[in-house]
Formats: structure tokens, C-alpha cells, sequence
């Protein structure tokens, strides 16, 4: 399970961003709220996430604070 996600934000195309964590580049989609509080594209982003696995698709959902994602 992928609890949490801290790297370097290097796109943002809502509701969607990419996420470098040290070479490796997640695709994680946010809900508004998180995406207008993400910092500028080159800048550290931590996103808490809730990943969900399904027969057709792997999702990975990314939140700015616990209580969202909850």
C-alpha cells in the first residue's frame, strides 16, 4: 500500500499530477481542493494517498491533509 508521497511536483493538468519520488513518477489524482493548494511545478509536495486496485485499473488518489482523505 502507498500511504504517502513526498517528491518534486513536476506537472499539474487537473484533476491530475506527477509526482518524481526519486526517479520513479506517479500519476496521482486530487480533488480540487488539494490541487489549488499544491506549490508551484519544481516545488516539494507531500500528498497523503489512498490507493485503490480494481479488476480494470490501479488508482492511486492523493490528498493535502488527513481529513480530506478520510
Amino acid at each position: 500500500m502507498i500511504g504517502k508521497l513526498t517528491g518534486t511536483l513536476l506537472e499539474k493538468s487537473p484533476p491530475q499530477v506527477l509526482v518524481d519520488c526519486h526517479g520513479v513518477g506517479y500519476e496521482v489524482d486530487v480533488p480540487m481542493s488539494t490541487f489549488y493548494n499544491l506549490p508551484a511545478i519544481g516545488e516539494k509536495v507531500s500528498l497523503l494517498t489512498h490507493f485503490v486496485v480494481r479488476e480494470d485499473a490501479q488508482l492511486l488518489f492523493g490528498f493535502g491533509s488527513a481529513e480530506e482523505r478520510n
